[in-house]
């Protein structure tokens, strides 16, 4: 690793602070794919060495990657390439299973609660219902090689899968609602929104309270058009990246489009 690493890359006679410069180097490596995932990298006495920068120097720089989520720390074991996993937000109705599905990342849910209920106001606005319609509410923890990614909740009408909480809920939702109950979503309507974890959540997913999350809420349809699901999912911030495809109206093509609203 040392050998893709040039020593007169780090500028000293700029002002541009050195762990600034070291944790964009380093992150170049990561980018150009030279560091791939679960690679470790050079240690601290060997950045220090070979680019002449004190520890709390190099530490910095460390620190800075490790909260941007492109590397991770294992006790005892040293500094790994972390992975940052590439959800599709507005370009597909796609669940969270079913897009890491496509990368060949195996997701685990676990699931900590499920029950039917009434919903609040704004969901049953969401999903169209009337007084005294119930919903099946689920609150799922979704986990990628044994850490926590996503804690969601969602809601969807009961009578359209009354026998939904008698299934196996640690799969992908979709899928099941595709295959067991004819239930086929076709769009969703997404809101993104940058929030800070409360206590509940950083013990969940295991951050620091104040941890940036991603957080999505978004309503799904039906291909009769009929609003099915709503939910609210919270991603690690460290651990996401979200791309969205827009196409040229006109190319025969959907367009993507970000929706945004003030708060």
């Amino acid at each position: 690793m040392l050998n893709s690493l040039d020593p007169q890359a780090i500028r000293k006679d700029i002002p541009v602070p050195l762990h600034y410069q070291l944790s964009e180097l380093l992150n170049q490596q990561i980018e150009a794919g030279r560091w791939r995932v679960g690679e470790k990298i050079p240690t601290e006495e060997e950045l220090c060495a070979l680019f002449g920068l004190s520890r709390t120097t190099v530490r910095k720089a460390l620190d800075t990657l490790v909260n941007a989520g492109y590397l991770t720390r294992q006790k005892s074991r040293g500094t790994f390439v972390a992975e940052k996993l590439v959800e599709g937000l507005v370009n597909r109705a796609a669940g969270f299973y079913d897009d890491m599905a496509r990368q060949g990342i195996r997701v685990v849910s676990r699931v900590l609660e499920k029950r039917v209920t009434q919903p609040p106001d704004k969901i049953a606005r969401e999903l169209q219902l009337g007084p005294g319609q119930a919903v099946i509410a689920l609150d799922r923890l979704r986990f990628i090689r044994d850490e926590p990614i996503m804690l969601v909740s969602c809601y969807l009408p009961y009578e359209l899968c009354p026998s939904l909480l008698e299934e196996d809920l640690t799969g992908g939702l979709y899928q099941l609602l595709r295959q067991k109950y004819g239930l086929n979503i076709v769009r969703a309507r997404r809101f993104l929104e940058a929030v800070a974890a409360n206590d509940y959540e950083a013990q969940m997913l295991r951050v620091k309270p104040g941890a940036p999350l991603m957080l999505i809420e978004s309503t799904s349809y039906l291909d009769d058009g009929r609003p099915f699901e709503y939910f609210k999912a919270r991603h690690r911030g460290d651990r996401t990246r979200f791309i969205i495809e827009n196409y040229v109206y006109g190319s025969g093509e959907a367009t993507g489009v970000l929706a945004t609203s003030p708060l």
